[in-house]
């Protein structure tokens, strides 16, 4: 996660990877991507920053309550 947030700068990109930075558990983490999301969207948009975050969300399979796996939204499926 902090990898693909070097890549960029500012404030909200900072602020994220410092949260993550200080994450205690795999479920916090897993919120974080929320956020990292909103900020990939104000520089990419939603349909890539969606793509760039799907090798974030693979890494959580297996990991979190099947309740809370992403799952795949019909218009960024492909």
């Amino acid at each position: 996660m902090l990898k693909l947030l070097q890549r960029h700068e500012g404030q909200s990109f900072h602020r994220v990877a410092l949260r993550i930075q200080y994450a205690d558990e795999m479920e916090s983490l897993w919120y974080l991507r929320q956020d990292m999301l909103a900020a990939l969207s104000n520089v990419y948009g939603e349909a890539r920053a969606r793509r760039e975050m799907r090798p974030i969300n693979d890494l959580f399979k297996g990991l979190l309550p099947q309740a809370m796996v992403a799952r795949p939204h019909h218009r960024f499926a492909n």
